[in-house]
């Protein structure tokens, strides 16, 4: 086991200014090597170019080299060249790499020969090119190995990121610095959360939950950032390194009792135990001195490309609003890098200045007025949502980068707006526009929408969003011989571009079935939720393809099956959800006996959360059991079971009582058929209970009994597949039948158009007199909602469900269909 105390720092700038320049020639020749496979290795001509006036640029062109014609890629470093190479792969092979355990999310077959006979294209890009959210190594890059980091460096590289945010292994230096200061095991160990909650701890909202950290995991992690930063510099990349807030462990003001801290408050509903660690004051003194220190470690351990993010109130806020003080404070925190490294630039995440009752425009320029303008760059985190350089002037002059958020937590969800990020880069006019960047706080979700966002760095003019989700579709897929399947999956991409991806982030998109079981769960409102019917047809559209072995065997098609079709279980899941609230409800509030309604609706929901599960678990991009067996392996020795804890307690409670449960919830097979199948079988059955027993729900005794089922499964050392079992297109297509076509219904239904019909008085299935709408609209899932509810007498096209007779008014356009049948 390495020692880990503090040795005298030998620290030589000049000797690791220049680790960011690696030979492009091979890293570029690596990347092919590694994603093409070696015979591809000469089929390319490489060559580096100049900078275009300090800018990264790239060239697709052609030449002849022994009298054969052959693809050329130019570029001034090996991102640059990377770049030509997906280019190429991209507009002239239809080809696709994307994110996918084990490569699953690339295709790959490339046209023979290669494509020579096209215009030479170059593009020039925008200064930076910025990538992760300081949540992203929590969320999705925590048990990762060399391998994986290897994978995502070449799809960096790929895409034209030249500042990846390096955020691992950083413990192994705060341990050296801390104990440089005289704290002790305990100390440190308390402080220090487990690896699935560092992100927060780093940022000083939390302390000590899921850890301790063991030495063993400390140093493993250094090792990998030191090959990561190997791998990444070879392609010129600015690697950008933590830097010092101010975040400290409570212990510290034993060393420095004379010395201000911050009582930093409980964030996240966390306990004292938990939260509410300390700032150390940034105009403090003592602050100039740690910090010079801590970055003397830091760059001797792994060099330097002069780039280092602080964020020191993040979700927080400054313990005072004066404004020398604020100018003050971010002053010493640039202050304490530079005497360090001299060329050092002060990287901040916007994100403290969404909080507008703190950081009014006066407040904010303030703080960035004291750091010279060429030494800081503003990553503005939601610029695509939530723009704060609108209202700041750009930042009153500080380079800004334009980033793109996205993604909470992992949360699973077909969205994002494509026609925002079509536009609105290339519309941000600002002479501290600097570049563009993706903060989503999890990858490996909707990769289309970051696709064309990192596009977005080399266009100048916006993009036509609808030709270029049709080309889209061919890349991901590749060129299909049936033209009439090759139009429906051009077509199917284009109504999940109107329907789903003109759609930014709202909580609301979370489905109901990773959601903590309730009677009533939010809005119904279909203005707050993508087009579920539009995204059914897209499901039809792309199942045209189903029995097409090709495409059977294309990683990203089974993965948008496996997607769509989990979607539009999740969405019509929400409708069920309704109507079993609605059934227990006529109990409650109008006692009526409706055990049996209950039941049936009970049980559908039960199949549709396990079908949901068999169909995830047929696809290796949504297994849980992967998740904890990679948090298993990433420690050899006795933190196994901790990390196993910290891989499953991320994914539910986020902690230990009203937390921020559910937050980082997934849609992963075990975690649907097992976390979330037991705690809707839980509330179900206790509401059973009560219709049964002529009781009311004791919410209150419910909601502990579920925190102890939590709890339970958060200890569980339970194994799920870390492999796929099933094929994706079969079970997708039957699941399709069931729930989207409605084969095997044995009820028919009478169809009457403009015509007036009867209710009762009580018309609608609705509690409260009101009509119950659907989110779907499409006849076919309608039917199953209808057939599910032995209440049900019919429903119209516009969703509107009834369960009862009586007089409705006539309505122009509006299809009703009248249940008529059920075969006994």
């Amino acid at each position: 086991m390495a020692n880990l105390s503090f040795f005298a720092v030998v620290f030589v700038l000049c000797t690791v200014s220049l680790c960011c320049k690696g030979d492009p020639i091979s890293a570029i020749q690596g990347l092919v090597n590694r994603l093409l496979g070696e015979k591809y290795l000469k089929r390319f001509h490489y060559e580096v170019i100049p900078q275009d006036q300090g800018m990264d640029a790239f060239e697709v062109d052609t030449t002849v080299v022994d009298g054969k014609a052959m693809p050329v890629l130019r570029g001034n470093n090996g991102v640059s060249l990377a770049t030509a190479l997906n280019y190429y792969l991209k507009y002239h092979c239809l080809c696709s790499v994307s994110w996918g355990v084990d490569g699953s999310g690339d295709q790959l077959n490339l046209p023979e020969p290669l494509p020579t006979k096209f215009n030479k294209v170059r593009h020039v890009m925008t200064k930076y090119r910025y990538y992760m959210n300081v949540c992203t190594v929590s969320y999705s890059m925590v048990w990762w190995d060399i391998d994986r980091w290897t994978r995502e460096i070449d799809w960096m590289a790929l895409n034209g990121i030249n500042m990846p945010l390096s955020f691992t292994g950083q413990e192994y230096v705060w341990k050296k610095f801390y104990s440089s200061l005289g704290l002790n095991e305990s100390d440190i160990n308390a402080y220090f959360s487990g690896p699935a909650f560092l992100a927060w701890q780093r940022m000083g909202n939390i302390k000590g939950w899921g850890g301790p950290l063991d030495d063993e995991w400390i140093v493993a992690q250094h090792d990998l950032q030191l090959q990561i930063l190997d791998k990444s510099r070879e392609f010129g990349m600015v690697n950008v390194l933590p830097g010092f807030a101010g975040h400290v462990p409570g212990a510290l003001k034993r060393q420095y009792p004379n010395s201000t801290f911050i009582n930093n408050a409980n964030w996240g509903h966390f306990n004292a135990t938990y939260s509410g660690d300390y700032l150390l004051e940034p105009t403090d003194p003592l602050f100039m001195e740690l910090g010079k220190k801590f970055y003397q470690i830091l760059i001797n351990e792994y060099g330097t490309d002069h780039m280092f993010n602080s964020d020191t109130y993040n979700e927080m806020q400054p313990s005072s609003h004066d404004p020398s003080f604020l100018a003050a404070t971010n002053k010493a925190i640039y202050d304490a890098m530079a005497a360090v490294d001299s060329e050092g630039i002060f990287v901040m995440q916007g994100w403290l200045f969404q909080n507008t009752g703190f950081w009014t425009n006066d407040a904010i320029k303030s703080f960035l007025s004291a750091v010279p303008n060429d030494k800081m760059i503003i990553l503005d985190l939601s610029a695509e949502q939530r723009p704060v350089w609108k209202r700041t002037e750009s930042f009153f002059g500080k380079p800004f980068i334009y980033c793109l958020l996205h993604n909470f937590g992992g949360m699973r969800g077909i969205y994002g707006n494509l026609d925002l990020i079509g536009s609105d880069p290339i519309a941000t006019a600002s002479a501290s526009f600097v570049g563009i960047g993706l903060t989503p706080e999890a990858i490996e979700q909707n990769p289309v929408v970051y696709d064309l966002m990192m596009e977005m760095a080399w266009r100048n003019e916006s993009v036509d969003v609808e030709s270029w989700v049709r080309q889209y579709a061919m890349r991901r897929y590749g060129n299909i011989s049936n033209p009439t399947v090759a139009a429906n999956l051009q077509t199917a991409w284009s109504m999940l571009h109107q329907c789903c991806y003109g759609h930014d982030f709202a909580w609301t998109l979370k489905s109901r079935i990773e959601t903590a079981p309730a009677i009533t769960m939010g809005t119904t409102d279909w203005d707050m939720f993508p087009n579920t019917t539009a995204m059914v047809e897209a499901l039809r559209l792309l199942l045209s393809g189903h029995n097409i072995r090709r495409l059977e065997e294309v990683g990203p098609y089974q993965y948008d099956i496996v997607d769509i079709t989990r979607q539009a279980i999740a969405n019509l899941f929400s409708d069920v959800q309704v109507m079993f609230g609605l059934a227990y409800q006529k109990w409650q509030f109008r006692n009526e006996n409706s055990t049996e309604e209950f039941m049936r609706i009970t049980n559908a929901m039960y199949k549709m959360i396990s079908d949901l599960d068999k169909l995830l678990a047929s696809n290796e991009n949504f297994l849980l059991g992967k998740w904890i067996e990679d948090a298993r392996d990433s420690v050899k020795l006795g933190s196994k079971n901790l990390f196993e804890f910290n891989a499953r307690n991320q994914v539910t409670m986020w902690g230990y009582h009203e937390n921020i449960e559910d937050y980082a919830s997934k849609q992963w097979a075990g975690l649907v058929g097992d976390y979330y199948m037991r705690r809707w079988k839980l509330f179900g059955g206790l509401m059973l209970a009560c219709l049964i027993n002529g009781s009311h729900l004791d919410f209150d005794a419910y909601e502990n009994e579920r925190f102890d089922l939590e709890n339970e499964w958060s200890m569980e050392h339970t194994r799920y597949p870390s492999k796929p079992s099933g094929r994706s297109i079969e079970i997708a297509y039957d699941l399709y039948e069931k729930y989207v076509a409605v084969q095997g219904s044995q009820i028919t239904y009478r169809e009457e158009q403009d015509s007036d019909f009867e209710v009762t008085p009580r018309q609608y299935i609705s509690l409260f007199g009101a009509n119950y709408k659907t989110w779907t609209k499409d006849v076919n899932q309608l039917m199953y909602l209808c057939d599910i509810n032995p209440t049900c007498v019919g429903f119209t096209s516009q969703g509107v469900v009834y369960n009862a007779t009586g007089t409705v008014v006539k309505s122009p356009n509006v299809i009703l269909y009248l249940k008529q049948t059920q075969v006994v």
